[in-house]
């Protein structure tokens, strides 16, 4: 029933009033500023949700959201009161919270009563505000749909100039949407296409809707496959252009081509591969095997067919091969490689490719491809071979070394025993290897290794390790059985080396090192080693060292031994010494070797053993060699202003002198600025700087035209045989003084000594021994006929002024 406060004499108004389908209020305007309730209808009751009496109780700000009363206030108070009429949307408070948008009609109302009453009239419009979001939503998902779109969403006006277009138009095209809303569609279309395009868009602007297919070119004028949906945009009836959805179907285009072209040679493959290629039925059962797979197995197709294929996969292979198989029984083509036994057992290794077999969306089988991949696992294991084998001397390379050398620490952790490294390297193998070449040079390293091979015991292991190092690790091993083994080695490894009908030898310089001794860890090993070889390289070669912790103080020493040898010219450091060779038939002064001595001022009087090594290595040589030059051809012009016998003074040639480009130039220079008479100055050279025939020939040929005489050092030592020096411009041979040390007792050393005297005598060059120390050298070299002697037993080395004494005296009594 209707709730008023209002005194009514009309019963059938208040009826109506109450039945009224929309809420009605009666408000009324209180002194206090309130809008009171004073009379609702029954839709109201419901509307609000409260009792009558609970109504009637509220104003009407007690039911109206809060904002919206606020905004509601700003109403034109005067306007209402002109018109006595106002609509606008509020939102209501029910009893329980929930809110209710409205649309609100105020009509004013004056009573004969001075009263003025406001019938307040509302609309539920909850369904007009769910669609009004729904709207906003839309809108909302929509823009996201062409915003976000991986495919090009556009739109053109009716002359199909674009109007908008999304960011994956700009992404596809490579234009920036404000380059592309200047053009038209047929901008981008590839001409093969355009006239086709051009009639498409009129059937859409004619309100069909085209899909179809089309070439554009983007901004890199690449072309592009683009598969389109384009429908008519029409507004109050009238086409206003075309909006439209692209996707890029380049690659797939490009796919189905291929596919296309593989569905063409799907038989062809069966057929003809020259691959194996089987068919399965879906227990596994060979159902087709072309002939390649009849050739492979050694089976003909009737004795395969109806057989399971994975009895004929080797056992170690079952487990796998299976588990890859049941990925095809699930639709998934697989490829791994696997092994299976022919017809006469033999390991046949297979990359394959498994291919579920699908009709009308079934599994109905399954395609296997097989490649023979036998050869290439075999050529794997050969690649396998090499990257840990050197591909010169086959030994294993530094690479294996790294891999036996860890597993050898770990037995001696293990089993608490013990091991060596023994780190070789060739002496003058870059000599050998400038002077003969390549070839000569890796001769040797072949022949080495194969010599390695042959004398090392069982629990030894030969290495590679690069150029001309070689290393052996010695296991379960102590230093007196590794002193026998580098002992044996060095003996067999100096004899000489038939490379190519020419007799090398060469020496090797060998450092050891002990595990746990001197190290635990692999790096450490190497390089105590290493320092250890060092060692004997610096201090004449040919020889083993055992690592010392004096070792390396030693090549700490060494390098600052070079540091004061480079500047010891500038102080002056250096002085020749002078040893008398005397001629066998007058016994009369025949010459002297001019031998280079030096005085440290912090070091004192060092060894040129020592030094001289030093020197070679940093090059030094060069310039201290030049000086010795200088030097020796003032001293003996000096000697002959002042009237001492004229002989020849005779110096040592490094190999790097020698092969020095402007040597002869520099030699001359020296000779004129002297004023030395060139048949005065004898240069040495060893035999090992005689390797390269031709070059050497060519340069001592020159030094000759200068007028000085060449003789060579050191002779049966090294590489030159007595043939080659036919080809050579040698005025002396100096016979090497271990072989004139012994020939009082050693008859081996005499017919040596005898034979290169009468084979040099053959060639018309003269001999000088070194080394003279006895009374019976003197006796034996004499009656061979040995032209010039040199040693001890005459005289050592003497300073100038103490030379010049031992002349005078000499000459006296001779």
């Amino acid at each position: 029933m209707v709730s008023t406060n209002l005194s009514l004499n009309f019963p059938e108004l208040i009826e109506v009033f109450d039945n009224i389908p929309d809420p009605i209020l009666v408000t009324e305007f209180q002194a206090d500023g309130f809008i009171a309730i004073v009379a609702a209808n029954n839709a109201a009751v419901l509307h609000f949700d409260y009792t009558v009496d609970e109504l009637m109780s509220k104003t009407l700000k007690d039911v109206t959201v809060q904002d919206i009363w606020e905004k509601m206030n700003k109403i034109d108070i005067q306007s209402f009161l002109e018109k006595k009429y106002a609509k606008f949307e509020s939102v209501h408070i029910k009893k329980d919270g929930s809110k209710i948008p409205v649309s609100v009609t105020l009509r004013l109302l004056s009573l004969k009563n001075d009263r003025t009453l406001i019938i307040n009239r509302f609309q539920d419009i909850s369904d007009k505000k769910d669609i009004q979001t729904l709207l906003e939503t839309t809108d909302q998902q929509l823009q996201s749909l062409f915003t976000y779109n991986p495919d090009i969403i556009f739109m053109l006006d009716e002359n199909g100039v674009f109007i908008n277009i999304n960011p994956a138009g700009e992404d596809i095209l490579k234009y920036k949407t404000a380059e592309i809303l200047k053009k038209s569609y047929t901008d981008f279309v590839h001409p093969d296409d355009r006239a086709r395009t051009i009639q498409e868009f009129n059937d859409v602007l004619n309100q069909q809707t085209v899909q179809t297919k089309l070439k554009i070119i983007d901004h890199h004028d690449q072309v592009l496959q683009l598969d389109i949906t384009a429908v008519p945009i029409i507004i109050n009836n009238k086409v206003d252009g075309a909006i439209g959805v692209a996707r890029d179907i380049t690659k797939e285009r490009e796919v189905k081509e291929k596919l296309l072209i593989s569905e063409q040679r799907y038989r062809s493959v069966l057929e003809n591969n020259i691959d194996a290629v089987l068919s399965f039925d879906l227990g596994g059962r060979f159902t087709y095997v072309n002939e390649a797979t009849e050739k492979m197995m050694g089976y003909t197709e009737a004795e395969l067919k109806g057989e399971p294929f994975i009895e004929y996969i080797v056992p170690e292979e079952k487990a796998r091969t299976i588990s890859e198989y049941s990925k095809v029984l699930n639709g998934k083509a697989v490829q791994y490689e696997t092994c299976m036994f022919n017809k006469q057992k033999d390991r046949v290794y297979l990359h394959v490719t498994v291919i579920p077999i699908m009709v009308n969306g079934n599994l109905t089988g399954v395609h296997c491809i097989g490649k023979d991949i036998t050869e290439l696992k075999q050529y794997e294991e050969k690649l396998n071979y090499m990257a840990y084998h050197d591909y010169l001397t086959k030994l294993p390379n530094q690479h294996y070394f790294h891999t036996k050398i860890k597993e050898a620490i770990n037995t001696a952790i293990e089993q608490r025993s013990h091991f060596s490294l023994f780190f070789i390297d060739l002496d003058r193998f870059k000599a050998l290897n400038d002077a003969l070449g390549h070839d000569y040079g890796n001769m040797l390293l072949k022949n080495v290794a194969r010599r390695l091979k042959r004398y090392i015991p069982e629990n030894a292991h030969i290495f590679r390790y690069g150029g001309d190092e070689f290393i052996i690790l010695l296991e379960d091993t102590t230093k007196e059985k590794a002193t026998e083994l580098v002992e044996y080695l060095m003996n067999q490894l100096i004899k000489p080396y038939d490379l190519d009908e020419m007799e090398i030898v060469v020496t090797p310089s060998i450092g050891i090192s002990m595990y746990p001794r001197d190290g635990k860890d692999r790096k450490t090993l190497i390089k105590k080693a290493d320092n250890a070889m060092y060692h004997v390289k610096r201090t004449g070669k040919s020889n083993y060292q055992f690592y010392s912790a004096s070792i390396h103080n030693r090549i700490i020493g060494n390098f600052e031994l070079e540091s004061l040898l480079r500047k010891a010219m500038d102080r002056n450091e250096f002085s020749l010494y002078y040893q008398p060779q005397i001629d066998t038939n007058s016994n009369k002064i025949y010459g002297a070797e001019a031998l280079l001595r030096w005085h440290s001022r912090e070091l004192g009087l060092i060894s040129p053993n020592e030094f001289i090594p030093v020197a070679e290595e940093t090059g030094l040589i060069v310039p201290i060699g030049e000086w010795v030059m200088k030097e020796a051809c003032r001293q003996n012009k000096e000697w002959h202003d002042r009237h001492f016998p004229k002989f020849p003074v005779s110096i040592n040639l490094s190999i790097r002198q020698l092969y020095q480009t402007d040597l002869v130039e520099r030699l001359n220079k020296i000779i004129q600025e002297s004023g030395l008479d060139p048949k005065y100055l004898e240069l040495e050279i060893t035999e090992s700087m005689t390797m390269d025939t031709e070059t050497t020939s060519l340069i001592l040929c020159q030094l000759k035209k200068s007028g000085v005489k060449i003789s060579m050092d050191d002779f049966g030592t090294g590489y030159s045989s007595l043939n080659n020096l036919k080809k050579f411009p040698i005025d002396y041979l100096k016979i090497d003084q271990s072989f004139i040390k012994d020939i009082a007792v050693n008859d081996d050393d005499r017919d040596i000594v005898a034979t290169i005297i009468m084979l040099a005598h053959n060639l018309k060059i003269k001999t000088i021994a070194e080394g003279v120390e006895t009374s019976e050298h003197v006796q034996f070299l004499k009656s061979q006929d040995c032209n010039v002697l040199q040693g001890y037993h005459f005289s050592k080395p003497l300073p100038a002024k103490d030379f010049e004494k031992w002349l005078i005296n000499w000459n006296k009594n001779n």
